[in-house]
């Protein structure tokens, strides 16, 4: 399959080093050429851990024309902070009906994106997604090589317009359909997003430790205590009540690393704590990183706002914003996906809409 993934990061060079090697055709587009000079004169990328191999790709490039040529499938692996422009460019750049794959979407990401797109002018007609994580656990070493950690299970996949889900995972190759799972409602990726969870809080309240220098710690397994996970869990329980709200109860952070690790324990930082995948994953040593600059502006802001619209008590996750704002002289709320621009209406009809099994195009 011809195959164009958007992003060099963790996660892009990743999935492209994978896909590469089942045998696709992939093409790597990353805004910044400095970052992908060495990939596209060699063509190469290095993948280590759970997939050991040498990756050939057809070409790695900043031109998004030529990305956006004739691409089958589209994969979007840059931060959520870059998914309204993306769309704004891809109604220009894109040739074909594909299906775009926002990995992840964070919260709402699909509606966005596709609200976003249709604003242009654009004749094609791509299926945009959401995924609700990257099924990649793994980090860059360096400008052509990535080592993966674990690949996680069963991660839920949603879609918007009249093709079923399972019908949109049917699409897909099968190297892709093993790490995805429809998902019934839109609901399980986008109020399903546990990256908000454990991304945010965790780094925040270690914030001494993080921007302390001479040393390093072990972001899960010594970063979230009994305490912090805790207070992790009195989050959630406000992101599964909004899904309650809609008719749509999502699962705990804490059942998610159960089926996505396997992991076993009695509560979250048990679970945590008996995850093998997390073992070797290191703190950031910056606060200027993903897990506040994207997982609170597009996470935790518009999960807030959905809140808010139906009178939930949001007091954790508005207290994780607050101190992020604070902390970092930034306004999140102001910044992020609040989703002013979208009908609330529409927002939410997207979100509620039972999948059909049975819907084809």
């Amino acid at each position: 399959m011809k195959i164009t993934v958007i992003g060099a990061g963790n996660s892009g060079l990743t999935m492209a080093a994978d896909l590469a090697l089942a045998g696709h055709e992939i093409i790597l587009w990353n805004r910044t050429e400095d970052n992908i000079k060495k990939i596209k004169q060699t063509k190469k990328i290095f993948i280590e851990g759970q997939i050991e191999g040498e990756a050939q790709i057809k070409e790695a490039t900043s031109d998004l024309n030529q990305a956006l040529a004739e691409p089958e499938l589209v994969i979007v692996t840059t931060p959520a902070f870059s998914h309204r422009e993306l769309a704004f460019q891809f109604s220009k750049s894109l040739q074909t009906d594909a299906i775009v794959i926002l990995s992840p979407g964070r919260t709402c990401g699909a509606i966005e994106f596709d609200h976003y797109y249709n604003q242009g002018s654009n004749l094609s007609k791509p299926i945009i997604t959401e995924a609700q994580t990257v099924f990649h656990t793994c980090r860059k070493i360096s400008e052509d090589r990535t080592h993966l950690y674990a690949i996680k299970e069963a991660v839920y996949l949603a879609g918007l317009g009249e093709l079923s889900n399972q019908e949109i995972c049917s699409r897909l190759p099968l190297d892709l359909q093993k790490h995805f799972q429809p998902a019934t409602s839109m609901i399980q990726t986008s109020i399903g997003n546990v990256g908000m969870i454990l991304h945010c809080a965790p780094l925040l309240l270690n914030s001494g430790r993080t921007e302390d220098q001479s040393s390093n710690y072990l972001y899960y397994h010594e970063g979230i205590t009994p305490r912090i996970a805790e207070f992790l869990e009195n989050t959630d329980r406000e992101r599964i009540r909004l899904s309650e709200a809609m008719n749509f109860p999502v699962e705990s952070t804490s059942d998610w690393v159960s089926r996505s690790y396997k992991s076993l324990g009695n509560n979250l930082y048990e679970k945590i704590q008996n995850t093998d995948a997390y073992s070797e994953i290191y703190a950031p040593t910056t606060l200027k990183h993903r897990y506040i600059y994207e997982d609170i502006p597009y996470g935790l802001v518009p999960l807030e706002a959905l809140g808010k619209k139906l009178n939930l008590d949001m007091s954790y996750t508005g207290l994780i914003i607050e101190l992020a704002s604070k902390l970092m002289h930034e306004n999140f709320r102001e910044r992020g996906r609040y989703l002013r621009e979208i009908e609330f209406s529409d927002i939410l009809q997207k979100l509620v809409r039972r999948d059909d099994p049975d819907a084809t195009v």
